[in-house]
C-alpha cells in the first residue's frame, strides 16, 4: 500500500556545520520493477542552532523538545510513491525529544559572528507554541532556553535560529534528592522519615559530593 514503517532516531549525533550519520531519513520510489533508478527525497526537515560562550565552553549534547510536546522522533509511518515526496505520520507512542550526542564535545565560537552551528533533523512540524532547547557541557552544566514564538519545520528546507550566548550553570537536585559534600559518607538516622522511601545513597570519596 505505499507505506514502510520506521523509527526516527531520538539520538543523533553531531557532525560539522551539517547533520550525523544516520540522522537523515530519505526514500525513493522507482517507477515499476525494470526502473532502477532510485531518486532519493528528504522526508524530514531541519533545525540549524547557532550556539557561542565568550570563554570557549565544551559542549556534550543538545536537546530539543516541543512546547506543545509534538512527536518528533521514534515509531513513525512513511507514505511515498513514484515522483511524490515522501509523508511522514508519527505514531501515538511516538517520543517528544531528540538529543544531539556532541561525543567527547564541541567546543562552542566565542563571538555570536563565529558560533558553532548544531544540526537537527526534525519531521515537518509546526511548533505553534515554540520550542525549547537543553545545553549540556562536558563538566555537567546545563543551559535551558524556551521560545514561544512559532517554529515551522518544512520538508528538505532549513529552518535557522538566531545566535544564542550559551552559559551553563551547575546541575540542580531533583524534587526526590538531597545532595551534601562531607568528609564521609552520611546516613540518615532515621530513613522513614515523613513515610518517605528511602531509595539510595551514592557518595565520591574523590569530591566528597553525596
Amino acid at each position: 500500500d505505499g507505506k514502510i514503517s520506521l523509527t526516527l532516531p531520538d539520538v543523533q549525533t553531531y557532525a560539522e556545520n551539517s547533520f550525523g550519520r544516520g540522522a537523515n531519513t530519505m526514500f525513493a520510489v522507482t517507477e515499476n520493477v525494470e526502473d532502477t533508478f532510485l531518486g532519493l527525497k528528504n522526508a524530514c526537515g531541519y533545525l540549524k542552532l547557532k550556539l557561542y560562550n565568550p570563554e570557549g565552553e565544551t559542549i556534550k549534547s543538545v536537546e530539543v523538545k516541543g512546547n506543545g510536546d509534538e512527536k518528533i522522533a521514534g515509531a513513525a509511518t512513511a507514505t511515498s510513491g513514484f515522483g511524490e515526496v515522501p509523508q511522514l505520520a508519527m505514531a501515538d507512542d511516538a517520543t517528544t525529544t531528540i538529543k544531539l550526542d556532541c561525543g567527547e564535545g564541541v567546543t562552542l565560537g566565542t563571538t555570536e559572528e563565529d558560533a558553532t552551528e548544531f544540526w537537527v533533523v526534525l519531521p515537518e512540524t509546526t511548533f505553534e507554541g515554540g520550542i525549547t532547547i537543553t545545553v549540556t557541557d562536558t563538566e555537567g552544566g546545563i543551559f535551558e532556553r524556551s521560545t514561544s514564538k512559532e517554529v515551522v519545520i518544512e520538508r528538505n528546507a532549513v529552518q535557522p535560529m538566531a545566535a544564542l550566548e550559551v552559559e551553563c550553570g551547575p546541575l540542580s537536585p531533583a524534587n526526590n534528592e538531597i545532595w551534601y559534600t562531607a568528609t564521609q559518607k552520611v546516613e540518615p538516622y532515621n530513613k522513614t522519615v515523613f513515610g518517605a522511601n528511602y531509595m539510595s545513597n551514592e557518595w565520591d570519596s574523590e569530591t566528597s559530593k553525596g
